[in-house]
């Protein structure tokens, strides 16, 4: 009897999704680990500017993965299948045109920004702007590729979604280790495009097979060669932008930083930074996974109106926060031996105490908010979350400027970081009774 409750556990889509994070995030964590040894702080911190430039780029999707991941079980609910494939077909296209549309505002941005002298690089320019190029193309095709993900959520099939990060990563560690090992004399030129190439070809690769896959296994019908069926574009669109709106505001919330950190301090000061918020989103990503998991049973349960799964979901998530809360406690503690065997005791000698401490606290409101917003997503029921990460983002800016100027440093950046996870916490949490309580009276 006990073994086939763990083994139903197990077989549950959020706790594989939640394994295969945290093998992604293993295996993310012994990335960096090479790769600050391979490239140095300085070749690191030029990788980091290099990497955080192209992650912006994910943002800006007009929310179509969001979309089908609330629409396909939507469809799937009304028994509407036959629909899919039209939807599928109608996002790949739009997401191609996207694609095609980044790269060429990358292409102008590169040629026409002074990029050495803002972010304080000391490599030749003519260097930096051809690797950020060809950063710039091997995101556009992963950018088309990755639309894979999204379709394995919409199928209430997310751990798929999961496995696929966590083969890249892996496949993307064996490589940083074969450079490590028998490439390690060569120019730091020669090393930053090593790293590219690899980085690009392995994610390429990987969200390749698993698209050919989905089409394999899914006996969904696309149509890629007609013009766009503006009924359905249009209707992918007008969701999609708001989700863009969301994910637009979380990118300046949560991925601007560097770039302030570059422009007003040292780049000693930016792989700090970097190296606290990859050593906590291993926890985050791995929490956050089995949270994301949710999203499309919550719009499939939403459209079935199965209200009582909502209640005893809400209820399991409150008791399963205390567990990660202790988790978060014990995983802080052993960050202090861990740091300096990851990234060396250089580094780890730059990183107080207090870091640690607020960056717990900033990954557990997040994953508090993140439920919840989840939970929005999945009924599409948006209005609040940009209205919120709307002011939140208007805030941020200059106040981070300000910090920065006078001279708070990291300790002001975590702090304001904080407060505004915490304060996401408390809006999104009353938000959800008041929601629940009227989608039972409807």
């Amino acid at each position: 009897m006990i073994l086939k409750k763990i083994k139903d556990k197990l077989s549950s889509q959020a706790i594989q999704s939640t394994i295969y994070k945290g093998l992604t995030g293993a295996f993310m964590f012994l990335s960096i680990s090479l790769l600050v040894r391979y490239l140095g702080e300085k070749g690191y911190g030029i990788w980091v500017l290099i990497f955080s430039f192209f992650q912006w780029g994910l943002y800006f999707d007009f929310g179509i993965s969001n979309v089908l991941k609330s629409k396909i079980p939507e469809l799937i609910s009304k028994k509407q299948e036959f629909l899919i494939g039209n939807y599928i077909s109608e996002s790949i296209k739009i997401t191609f045109l996207i694609a095609l549309i980044l790269f060429s505002i990358c292409c102008i941005v590169i040629f026409t920004f002074d990029i050495n002298s803002t972010f304080n690089i000391f490599l030749e320019n003519s260097f930096i702007k051809k690797v950020f190029l060809l950063n710039g193309l091997f995101f556009s095709v992963n950018f088309v590729l990755s639309i894979n993900k999204s379709l394995y959520i919409g199928v209430l099939n997310p751990k798929i979604s999961e496995l696929s990060a966590t083969i890249s990563q892996i496949l993307f560690f064996i490589l940083i280790l074969v450079l490590f090992l028998f490439f390690k004399k060569i120019p730091i030129q020669e090393k930053l495009w090593a790293v590219t190439i690899i980085n690009g070809i392995s994610t390429i690769l990987i969200n390749g097979i698993y698209l050919v896959i989905f089409f394999h296994r899914q006996n969904y019908q696309l149509n890629l060669i007609s013009r766009l069926n503006l009924s359905i574009s249009s209707q992918i669109l007008n969701n999609g932008l708001k989700f863009m709106l969301i994910q637009i505001f979380m990118v300046v919330i949560f991925f601007s930083d560097p770039y302030f950190i570059a422009s007003y301090c040292s780049p000693k000061q930016i792989s700090v930074f970097d190296i606290l918020t990859k050593l906590y989103q291993l926890p985050l990503l791995v929490i956050i996974s089995g949270l994301a998991s949710f999203w499309p049973f919550f719009s499939q349960k939403y459209h079935e109106k199965d209200f009582e799964w909502f209640k005893k979901i809400f209820q399991t998530f409150q008791k399963a926060f205390y567990l990660i809360f202790i988790l978060l406690i014990f995983f802080t503690l052993f960050s202090n031996y861990l740091i300096p065997f990851w990234v060396g005791k250089q580094i780890d000698n730059l990183i107080r105490n207090e870091y640690l401490i607020f960056m717990m606290l900033i990954v557990l409101f997040r994953v508090y908010f993140t439920f919840y917003a989840n939970f929005f997503n999945g009924i599409n029921r948006l209005n609040s979350q940009i209205l919120v990460m709307g002011i939140t983002t208007l805030i941020k800016i200059p106040l981070t400027i300000y910090i920065l100027k006078n001279g708070f440093g990291l300790n002001g950046i975590f702090l304001q970081l904080l407060f505004f996870m915490l304060l996401w916490a408390i809006i999104f949490k009353i938000e959800s009774k008041f929601v629940i309580k009227k989608i039972i009276n409807e």
